[in-house]
């Protein structure tokens, strides 16, 4: 197995949890999946063979956030005309019913138009890692050199743009038990930062810090089995045990078997 990074940073970017509706929450940093699905598209993956690429070639990807400018939500209002209700004569019947005091009208009517939240992160810079056999690396950095791709890679949707990509390096492929960017939750045993060990615990409780940084942990589920993983930023992620890394001359980043999180 070989190995390589690169870095690229989007103008905005939104990678969405599929598992939602009415609502686009973003991940923090690309999942395993995200980071294949951007790999393939430069090497000229197309997108419903990119499960059966990355288990041909043993593919390991992942990702570290390197910093992050912003995060702003936007919330619109759906207009539905393709229902019965939204008919002349069903709207006008709910107008009857709403003004005669059913509650039921009301609803009716907030259905007709719902909000939509959508979460976006504002210029983010990742390094990306992929590990992988048969030269699949060797052709990811004559391209990654190159700017030779084969289609056009974006912050999760198509309107979400690149500012840069660059960097590529050389990588090694690894085991360890310390390491940046995520991991499944169930596998952290603790997050050190600033020379500070941190547990990651589920607590209702605000807790209110004097300090001028913290690290960033966010947890959510990844993959059609909704396994949590935990996310950090400006961390290093300490594992029970030792797990798959790339490591190149400045960081070890964990890496995972990508086709084992995307949809079928």
């Amino acid at each position: 197995m070989k190995a390589l990074t690169f870095i690229v940073r989007f103008r905005t970017a939104q990678f969405k949890q599929h598992y939602q509706k009415l609502a686009r929450r973003t991940y923090l940093i690309p999942p395993p999946s995200a980071v294949a699905g951007i790999f393939g598209a430069i090497l000229g993956v197309p997108w419903n063979q990119l499960k059966e690429f990355c288990s041909k070639h043993g593919v390991r990807a992942g990702a570290e956030l390197r910093s992050l400018e912003g995060y702003y939500v936007t919330i619109s209002r759906i207009f539905k005309f393709d229902q019965e209700r939204s008919s002349r004569e069903g709207i006008l019947r709910l107008l009857r019913d709403y003004w005669s005091g059913s509650s039921k009208a009301y609803y009716d009517m907030l259905g007709l138009r719902p909000l939509k939240e959508s979460e976006e992160l504002f210029r983010p810079e990742y390094k990306l890692a992929i590990a992988a056999k048969d030269g699949v690396v060797e052709e990811g950095l004559r391209r990654l050199r190159n700017l030779d791709f084969e289609y056009e890679i974006f912050g999760g949707n198509d309107y979400h743009f690149v500012e840069y990509v660059g960097d590529a390096q050389e990588a090694e492929f690894v085991r360890s038990a310390e390491g940046v960017g995520y991991c499944p939750a169930e596998h952290v045993l603790q997050i050190r930062a600033q020379g500070r060990r941190y547990e990651v615990v589920c607590n209702t409780e605000l807790l209110v810090s004097r300090r001028s940084s913290l690290p960033l942990v966010v947890s959510a589920p990844v993959g059609p089995g909704l396994e949590y993983f935990t996310f950090v930023y400006r961390a290093v992620i300490v594992a029970k045990s030792e797990i798959d890394a790339v490591r190149d001359r400045e960081s070890v980043i964990f890496v995972y078997d990508p086709s084992r999180y995307l949809v079928p």
